[in-house]
């Protein structure tokens, strides 16, 4: 009997201890059907392509990773995250997130090109270590209508506003808790790998939020130095939305300047939901002014999910662009797809 109370104990602590560190492994798979339409115009002449694809990433890059949390007691946890980004269409390696050589220029992909960190938390926020998105690119996409998808989203092809550094790695960063609502984050990407005479880039992003009830917003800025490079790029955008319950409305308002080009763009939206269904749409303009002239870009994006469960739901959309370098000529793009998103 004695003995049958010491195995109990055993098993009761080993319990615990396995209750106390976890490891998950999750993930989505996002495959589309779609035909897409580019067209070049210019003073006295013009040309078209017309292309249809089975194609991966419709509304989120299909991933997969592994994340995990301990409990160290007192309220402190240690945490990792390790994800990758993958083509549902052909199974490669999504490059998407990859490391960027600061001397060649070549986009080299790894197995967790989108995550790769390890940290603490507690009732201080959080501390993390290695690769993770900015704080600039975790609130980029709040005001975005479409569902901020890949293909539909009004800003999708505006030139500029999306040419910035996601998740560039080497960093360190930090978040607040929540305070009423209120939170903020920090992060600081090391230049590394500098060359003898050339300044290694380096960039800085940080984010404030409030969110409480039907109202989110969020102000973010993000500053990017590339190596041997004399100036910066600074990223800037104020979103956020209004939940009326029939309807979510969506606004976001953003500048960028990159040397001697300055950027400002706009874009608004609604979500509805339908029931199974949800719908949104938007429209985003941006207007771009610099030595080389003044870039107009407008963007339309409308999207609809059909949710067949709650990790899987059925998507179609458009979302039509057109950028226009003022007096040379212009691009237009038109984009269809219907897909299908699982996650596990």
């Amino acid at each position: 009997m004695k003995k049958s109370f010491i195995a109990l104990a055993v098993l009761a602590a080993s319990g615990v201890a396995s209750a106390q560190s976890s490891v998950t492994l999750y993930g989505l798979v996002d495959a589309y059907v779609g035909t897409s339409k580019v067209k070049v115009s210019v003073p006295g002449a013009s040309s078209s392509l017309r292309q249809s694809v089975v194609d991966s990433g419709g509304i989120n890059t299909s991933r997969f990773g592994f994340k995990g949390s301990e409990d160290l007691g007192g309220g402190l946890k240690a945490n990792f995250v390790l994800e990758g980004g993958f083509k549902a269409d052909t199974g490669a390696t999504d490059p998407t997130g990859g490391y960027t050589n600061p001397y060649t220029g070549v986009v080299s992909s790894s197995t967790f090109s989108r995550n790769s960190w390890v940290g603490l938390s507690g009732g201080f926020g959080e501390v993390k270590l290695g690769k993770m998105w900015t704080p600039y690119d975790e609130v980029k996409g709040l005001g975005a209508a479409a569902f901020d998808a890949n293909i539909f989203a009004p800003a999708t092809n505006v030139w500029l506003s999306n040419n910035y550094q996601a998740n560039p790695g080497n960093a360190i960063y930090y978040s607040t808790p929540s305070f009423s609502g209120f939170s903020a984050a920090g992060m600081y990407s090391f230049g590394e790998n500098k060359a003898p005479g050339v300044d290694a880039g380096k960039i800085m992003s940080a984010n404030v939020q409030y969110a409480n009830g039907p109202i989110a917003v969020a102000l973010a800025h993000q500053v990017e130095k590339a190596s041997g490079a004399v100036g910066s790029t600074k990223f800037t955008q104020l979103n956020g939305s209004y939940d009326l319950g029939a309807a979510k409305l969506l606004a976001a308002v953003g500048h960028v300047k990159d040397g001697s080009d300055k950027s400002k763009e706009f874009q608004v939206g609604v979500d509805v939901p339908l029931g199974a269904v949800t719908v949104s749409g938007g429209v985003a303009r941006a207007k771009l002014t610099g030595p080389g002239g003044e870039l107009k870009s407008t963007g339309f994006g409308l999207a609809a999910k059909y949710d067949l469960s709650k990790r899987t739901f059925l998507y179609t959309g458009l979302q039509l662009s057109k950028n226009e370098v003022v007096g040379a000529g212009d691009i237009k793009t038109d984009t269809f797809a219907v897909g299908v998103q699982h996650k596990f």
